[in-house]
């Protein structure tokens, strides 16, 4: 009695059925695990051509205007008074009857943050793209940011406001410390919302790479759900990366105001720190690209996955 009772037990492990997350390879994995995988690739082709396109993006209106003020003056009091104080009256008083803004309208500044926008935006739609295997066209990048519109808008739109009323609520209670909190995570908390707005973007223009086998609608909620499915994790990678992006040029632009450009060696070190931090926030950003289009990968193959075996019973049915 007891041989048949064991092994009873024993053909009842070796034909327990199996399912996908016992199985490694496609076992659900949150987006922090993608984030070593996602580390190498920041100097390839796309990946120099993204940093290229924030250089020009961030730089390029820097040193343009520079050149302007060049032309304009005939000399340059940057070295002799960098790290005075100019008043928003005086910038007013520029910008108005200065006649600024009617040259900056046509100044080649404009057209280099154009270009490195468009650049930043392409290299990296390429290097997503040839991380999952898939041709870059730019059908699923405009109808990719059509979906962010309509799934993304509303919910990220709204957990940025209420996290600006929380914070807005905190400043105003009159203590010292909350009240620089809701000064730094104000804006911090808009541009993190405006990053998670790339992740939904991203996840939605990968997703027409592969094509809507499943309709429309499992498009759009895949889509969400990658998101929204693991918000405390994205939200994080969205603020981090965000406060890390803003830090480093301001942690230059502090340090080159406490040394003052007294020199035109000072002058040129702050523009070679700022290039680096410059090159630094462009590897950033194709480190969070690489990372979003690792997990979208897996994320899709499990979802398929989990389509197949739905789909397995009602086969058996049909024969």
């Amino acid at each position: 009695m007891k041989d048949c009772l064991r092994t009873a037990m024993q053909l009842t492990d070796t034909e327990r059925p199996t399912t996908i997350h016992t199985e490694d390879a496609l076992a659900p994995r949150d987006p922090w695990r993608f984030l070593r995988p996602g580390l190498p690739g920041g100097f390839s082709r796309w990946g120099s051509g993204l940093m290229a396109g924030w250089m020009l993006v961030l730089l390029g209106p820097v040193l343009g205007w520079a050149g302007h003020l060049r032309r304009s003056a005939g000399w340059s009091a940057l070295p002799s008074h960098w790290g005075e104080r100019i008043s928003a009256r005086d910038i007013w008083e520029l910008w108005e009857n200065g006649g600024l803004q009617h040259r900056l309208a046509n100044s080649p500044t404009v057209h280099l943050f154009g270009l490195g926008l468009v650049i930043v935006l392409w290299c990296g739609w390429r290097m997503q793209a040839e991380r999952v295997g898939q041709k870059a066209s730019l059908g699923p990048w405009l109808l990719g940011a059509l979906d962010t519109v309509l799934i993304g808008f509303l919910p990220v739109g709204l957990a940025a406001w209420l996290g600006d009323v929380v914070l807005a609520w905190l400043g105003g209670l009159g203590i010292d410390g909350l009240g620089w909190m809701a000064f730094f995570g104000r804006p911090l908390f808009w541009m993190a919302a405006v990053a998670t707005l790339n992740l939904q973007w991203w996840f939605c223009r990968l997703g027409r790479t592969a094509g809507l086998a499943r309709g429309y609608r499992h498009h759009l909620a895949d889509c969400f759900l990658r998101l929204w499915a693991h918000p405390v994790q994205w939200g994080l990678v969205s603020l981090g990366g965000a406060a890390l992006r803003s830090l480093l040029p301001f942690l230059v632009l502090v340090l080159a105001w406490r040394m003052g450009g007294g020199t035109t060696f000072r002058v040129g070190l702050f523009l070679f720190l700022q290039l680096a931090v410059t090159l630094l926030n462009g590897w950033l950003m194709g480190w969070l690209l690489r990372t979003a289009a690792l997990f979208w990968t897996h994320d899709a193959a499990v979802r398929d996955a989990r389509a197949a075996m739905k789909d397995q019973p009602r086969e058996a049915q049909a024969l």
